[in-house]
């Protein structure tokens, strides 16, 4: 028996219908009274069952390693950086593959935390799985029903449709676009340098000041509109760009947003976007503004391609071309689809990128060691590349696998079991939260020595005669140790992107620029409701490097 399958509640039900039936035909003061005395009697029923007896005496999971108290769920959502308790706990709680912990009304979850469990949950038995539809609910406000938000049969339909998009073939073609994007982010970079030079410097010497979040933001914003819908933003040449504030007013990571998460993902939608919360106003009018672009794109596109009578290669310009030749969508579940690319495809990436800036000031040797690598596979920043140059390259690889592992964009993620199941030899009753945490996994000692620790050699092998060359693992002995894109039917469709345009942008910033924190002092906090933002910023001192 479920939790939720208990006789007091189906009691409790019978006599709600029969109060409102009797208020019609009888007006006996006493039986109304027996009536709700009976049902207030089940209420109690159902709460101490709820509360007490099935969490003690029947849910199968109370024998598993149990993490004591009953908020720690907020403390997950408000850790900083989030995925920071649930690695310690997995760090100093002996568990077989799960932790159990329960929130304030005894509702189990449960935390994932080695390669069976994993696999399980995102293989194996992948769609006894779903986002909590509280959470579904509100995250499409932002992303729409697209790939990231669409269950059971609709995401492998919609999965099906879009993987040829993202075969690698299509994502190699991407790197050309990819660089020349690169290429005006630093032109438009050395631009702000020359403005916002460094006190005690000469303009000329071409050293300066930003704030490399939101420049990462505007390269990946303007890489993804070609390469999703064939529509260039040019943000970074015109920084009021609605597009780029737009997402900059949803994501940017503030306490308040964590708050706002928290209730949105607690009460319904049709509660929580009446609260008087200002932040409602401002995810209405962003969402509003970005949803009526992405119409336009697609109604745009589509009478340009009647009246055009493109081709099928033409129409594989883009992904957006790419899903209307396969003529699996509507242009209303186009438009969700935009959405979503919109938003995973751009501020993910920018996020990495903006650690990876991080990084590398905290260990210039390796700035120093990437930059040299770069400069000798290609000549000039301006130089054409191929998916070789710079998929080929150790140490940028290296480095960038390592950025992914140690701040991966989202640090948890939450399912709900559908139905019973099992994970890692365990029943799991239907109802149970499942927390899957990038952080925590990515950092766990189950997979990694040293996981805290920034070591890009992890991924790169060395043959007998010394050659180096990039590896896909870390070292690790499973793939579930590094869980960023996630894994199996779930996983992110778009990773191979993702790390395509990391690399060129890291090789870029550093082939050109030296560069160290403004305030070396400065102490940098993880936040943000979606995806993983420094609070302060990334306010870095830059330099050009002559010779490339």
């Amino acid at each position: 028996m479920a939790a939720g399958d208990s006789l007091p509640a189906l009691v409790a039900l019978s006599l709600v219908e029969a109060f409102f039936l009797q208020r019609t035909i009888f007006a006996d003061e006493t039986l109304r009274t027996v009536i709700l005395g009976a049902l207030g009697v089940n209420v109690l029923l159902k709460g101490i069952w709820s509360l007490i007896v099935w969490p003690l005496l029947f849910n199968p999971l109370r024998h598993l390693p149990t993490i004591p108290g009953f908020m720690n769920h907020a403390k997950i959502i408000f850790d900083s950086p989030r995925g920071r308790t649930p690695l310690e706990w997995m760090k100093t709680i002996p568990n077989d593959g799960l932790i159990h912990m329960r929130d304030t009304i005894s509702q189990s979850y449960l935390i994932a935390t080695n390669h069976q469990a994993l696999l399980d949950i995102m293989s194996t038995n992948t769609y006894d799985f779903e986002k909590p539809w509280r959470a579904r609910n509100f995250l499409a406000r932002i992303l729409g029903f697209g790939l990231i938000l669409s269950e059971g049969p609709a995401h492998k339909k919609q999965r099906k449709a879009l993987t040829p998009a993202f075969n690698i073939k299509n994502i190699r073609a991407m790197y050309s676009l990819m660089w020349e994007k690169t290429n005006d982010f630093l032109e438009e970079m050395e631009k702000e340098l020359r403005l916002n030079p460094m006190e005690g410097t000469n303009p000329a010497d071409g050293v300066g000041k930003l704030e490399m979040g939101v420049w990462a933001s505007r390269l990946t914003l303007d890489i993804i509109g070609p390469a999703a819908m064939g529509r260039d933003f040019r943000s970074l040449q015109n920084t009021d760009n609605k597009v780029a504030e737009s997402f900059l007013n949803i994501l940017e990571p503030t306490t308040e947003k964590m708050a706002f998460l928290a209730m949105n993902f607690t009460l319904p939608q049709w509660i929580a976007q009446r609260v008087p919360w200002r932040l409602n106003e401002v995810v209405a009018n962003e969402t509003g503004f970005l949803r009526n672009l992405c119409n336009d794109i697609v109604r745009e596109k589509r009478v340009a391609l009647t009246e055009s009578k493109a081709s099928a290669k033409d129409l594989e310009a883009d992904i957006l071309g790419t899903m209307m030749l396969g003529g699996d969508f509507s242009d209303t579940e186009l438009v969700d689809q935009m959405l979503t690319f919109l938003a995973a495809g751009h501020e993910t990436t920018a996020a990495a990128l903006t650690w990876a800036c991080y990084l590398l000031t905290l260990y210039p040797d390796y700035q120093e060691r990437v930059r040299a690598e770069i400069r000798s596979q290609i000549p000039t920043g301006d130089s054409p590349i191929t998916h070789t140059d710079l998929e080929s390259l150790p140490l940028l690889n290296g480095v960038c696998q390592e950025v992914l592992r140690l701040y991966p964009t989202v640090p948890a993620t939450i399912r709900e079991s559908i139905r019973d199941t099992i994970v890692a030899g365990k029943k799991v009753p239907k109802g149970t939260r499942i927390i899957l945490c990038p952080y925590a996994i990515n950092r766990s000692p189950e997979f990694w020595a040293d996981g805290d620790s920034f070591i890009p050699e992890r991924w790169i092998d060395t043959d007998a005669s010394g050659k180096m060359t990039p590896n896909n693992n870390g070292g690790a002995s499973t793939n579930f140790a590094q869980i960023t894109f996630l894994h199996g039917q779930r996983a992110c469709i778009g990773k191979d992107f993702a790390r395509a345009e990391l690399r060129c942008a890291v090789a870029g910033v550093v082939g050109r620029f030296a560069f160290e924190m403004q305030d070396p002092k400065q102490e940098i906090h993880v936040a943000g409701a979606v995806t993983t933002k420094p609070v302060e910023g990334m306010h870095l001192r830059m330099r050009r490097v002559d010779g490339w």
